[in-house]
């Protein structure tokens, strides 16, 4: 695929967090720099005061978004152990791991960004299991491509979470260190694309999926991504290991997946 020019070197914009107050400022020579200052001080106080503080910032310096929240339930299985994970009845505010998913842009709809963001409900005393789980966030094929040449300038994550380097095909995955966090810990993930080709707004869609894995067996695991399969995995030894991904509709669809004319400015 083609990509754009790699964006220039930024600095990182500063936010001072006083009780309700954001004190600080964002400038920029440009609005597509100033959209990145601006998430870089998103994702900031998301870290300090969490996912609602971080969209009422987006709000307030005009960036509208999209978002949807999905609820995901692992199943027990006789053959392997799934103790980590509360198996409880998936409503957005009891789940094994909450997710949500936004689409944002900025004033002149010429950036976008993929978010995902989730946290883990796990029993008092329990972590996640060994291999690492995985994300992915993609798109329509041809109908969106990276912001800049560089996978560094194009994505960012939080703690506890990587990009994967190879495989990635119409999006990105992540590889997720579930051994390492703890419950309650905010992660997310997030990519910055660029609308291209002949597509409708409607037809310019992005997803989001969680793939959560375990074993008893020392292995690590590898991910990637593409439009439609969505996310995939490979392990460094033959070996079994369970595997539950985002459920999907009743039609198939992921369902975690917005477009492009929701979350566009007027």
């Amino acid at each position: 695929m083609n990509r754009r020019t790699t964006l220039k070197s930024l600095g990182v914009a500063s936010a001072a967090l006083s009780g309700t107050s954001i004190l600080g400022s964002v400038s920029a020579t440009s609005s597509n720099e100033k959209f990145i200052e601006i998430q870089r001080t998103a994702n900031k106080i998301r870290e300090k005061r969490g996912r609602q503080a971080m969209l009422k910032f987006l709000e307030n310096q005009g960036i509208e978004y999209a978002t949807v929240q999905n609820p995901m339930v692992v199943e027990r299985d006789d053959q392997i152990s799934t103790n980590d994970f509360d198996n409880v009845d998936g409503s957005p505010t009891d789940c094994d791991i909450c997710l949500d998913f936004t689409l944002y842009t900025n004033t002149y709809n010429t950036i976008y960004t993929i978010d995902m963001e989730w946290t883990y409900d796990l029993e008092a005393g329990d972590y996640g299991q060994s291999p690492n789980d995985g994300a992915a966030l993609y798109y329509t094929d041809n109908g969106w491509d990276y912001y800049s040449r560089s996978l560094n300038e194009s994505t960012y994550t939080s703690q506890y979470v990587s990009t994967e380097d190879d495989n990635n095909n119409d999006g990105v995955a992540y590889s997720v260190d579930d051994v390492a966090a703890s419950d309650g810990d905010n992660l997310y993930c997030g990519l910055n694309i660029e609308p291209i080709g002949d597509y409708s707004y409607e037809e310019r869609e992005v997803f989001g999926q969680y793939m959560h894995t375990w074993t008893d067996v020392e292995v690590s695991s590898s991910f990637g991504v593409s439009f439609p399969a969505g996310i995939s995995v490979s392990y460094s030894v033959d070996t079994s290991v369970g595997e539950e991904t985002t459920g999907t509709e009743g039609d198939g669809d992921t369902m975690m997946t917005l477009d492009q004319s929701q979350a566009t400015l007027d």
